[in-house]
């Protein structure tokens, strides 16, 4: 069995070079080269496959080699409708039981996703703006809705980046308003706020990428 730490390493580069926009959809990979570049055997290399695999970045064609998936629009969206119930169902609980997440990370990722806004630096932004998400449904405790969280956050900045990539010079989503609103409400234990909030993002959202069509 490959080493566990050669293959999370491997796995991290590809992962790493796919968010940042480096390997776009539809670029080819080889893993003999891949493994040049690393500087190890393919072992380990086709185990990182195999779980980008899982997580829907890459897709292995036959007798042509690893292809970084495209993310569709109806994954988008299907996505973004998971993360809703999710969002609501933490807003419940919160309310139910009189629970809070993590005030101080949220604010934390909250900062950063407005400072990256500032910077015009796109990838962060869209980093701090799911780590946002992902702390604010954490409050549900749920280790089987964490792992699905942490792949539909991934095909999200996947498909923002990508998007970005494509039209920089297009005017670009920003979730900055809505957190910073979501913040403040959580503070003062507006719960009913911030379903309003989120059912009505949610909704313009959908309605946006209905519009744009975009892929």
């Amino acid at each position: 069995m490959a080493n566990s730490v050669l293959i999370d390493s491997a796995y991290s580069h590809i992962r790493n070079r796919i968010r940042a926009g480096e390997l776009m959809p539809g670029t080819l990979l080889s893993e003999n080269e891949l493994a040049e570049e690393l500087n190890m055997s393919r072992t380990p290399i086709r185990a990182a496959i195999a779980r980008l695999e899982y997580e829907g970045l890459l897709v292995t064609l036959k007798n042509r080699g690893v292809l970084v998936r495209e993310v569709s629009l109806k994954e988008v969206m299907d996505t973004m409708e998971l993360l809703y119930i999710f969002q609501m169902q933490a807003v419940a609980q919160i309310e139910e039981l009189g629970e809070q997440p993590d005030l101080k990370k949220l604010k934390e990722h909250l900062d950063r996703q407005l400072e990256a806004e500032r910077e015009n630096v796109y990838g962060r932004y869209l980093e701090s703006s799911m780590e946002f998400v992902s702390c604010f449904i954490g409050i549900l405790n749920n280790m089987t809705i964490s792992r699905i969280v942490d792949i539909s956050v991934e095909k999200l900045a996947l498909y923002g980046t990508v998007n970005y990539i494509r039209t920089p010079h297009e005017p670009h989503y920003s979730a900055n308003a809505q957190h910073r609103a979501i913040y403040e409400m959580l503070l003062e234990k507006d719960y009913d706020g911030i379903r309003k909030l989120t059912s009505h993002a949610y909704q313009r959202n959908r309605e946006r990428l209905l519009r744009s069509a975009r892929i």
